[in-house]
């Protein structure tokens, strides 16, 4: 079922990233009005569902297995781009998508058993560090109009949301809910959303996906072994070289991939005025 939930996470989260730019490539309008538009509205609640099953992958498989899902809707969003925008990616896009995907891969076939995650003070303050340098870089981001910065701290807000997730313990479902992880979880998800948000305003969602992927997959990754999950020697020779070549994939990826532009059918649907 761990797997399932991966898959099915992966899909929910392709499709429902290229609705959502769809919404927001369609011409005219307020922001509060892109935010009204069916799209929009369609992809978040895939994106809400697609959560959702990640959450119950975190708790069922390895931190690296369960990222996958993440690292998996990289294909999902490129194929789905392709028949909504149109969108025709070059050989050295398509390698690079596929050298991202198979070395996130690659991380996961080494993150060894799922374990119990300990909850401790330093993960929290970790957590807390975080939600505030993805709060303030990502606002200095969008004031320099900078994608690939607040994509990255679109990211790092769902990697640490996940990683707070992972510390929820879920035995006591009402404790759980005002527990310190829990809050951790709202607070950068929320941070995550918003910058995933104005960054697919800013760049194109094939480039933002893949800046997003890269950082919300290979840091709780790595944090595994502090998670509790159990992993082999190989996963420390590993990491680094994933760590590389998906980084270098997402160089190739932003300097190769095309701007999406909406496809004459949909196109069309997507110029016509949106409601104020």
């Amino acid at each position: 079922m761990g797997i399932t939930w991966v898959l099915l996470a992966a899909v929910l989260f392709g499709v429902g990233s290229v609705a959502q730019a769809a919404a927001l490539a369609a011409p005219g309008g307020s922001w509060t009005a892109m935010l009204r538009h069916p799209a929009f509205v369609a992809g978040t609640v895939a994106e809400g569902f697609g959560a959702l099953a990640h959450v119950l992958a975190l708790q069922t498989v390895s931190m690296a297995v369960a990222q996958c899902a993440v690292s998996g809707s990289l294909a999902v969003t490129a194929v789905a781009a392709r028949w909504w925008f149109g969108t025709r990616l070059g050989p050295r896009a398509i390698a690079a998508i596929g050298a991202l995907s198979a070395s996130l891969v690659v991380l996961a076939s080494v993150a060894g058993q799922s374990g119990t995650a300990a909850d401790t003070a330093a993960l929290e303050v970790g957590l807390l560090v975080t939600a505030a340098v993805v709060g303030l870089d990502g606002l200095a981001g969008v004031v320099a109009r900078r994608p690939a910065v607040v994509a990255v701290c679109s990211g790092l807000g769902f990697a640490a949301c996940s990683t707070a997730v992972k510390l929820v313990d879920l035995t006591h479902p009402l404790s759980a809910l005002t527990s310190a992880p829990a809050l951790a979880a709202a607070v950068t998800g929320a941070l995550g959303c918003l910058w995933w948000t104005v960054a697919l305003q800013l760049g194109s969602v094939t480039t933002v996906t893949a800046v997003v992927v890269v950082s919300e997959v290979v840091p709780p990754s790595l944090l595994g072994p502090l998670l509790g999950d159990e992993v082999p020697g190989a996963f420390f020779l590993v990491a680094p070289l994933v760590l590389a070549v998906a980084a270098l994939a997402c160089v190739v990826l932003a300097h190769s991939a095309p701007a999406e532009a909406p496809a004459p059918a949909v196109g069309k649907r997507l110029r016509e005025p949106i409601p104020a």
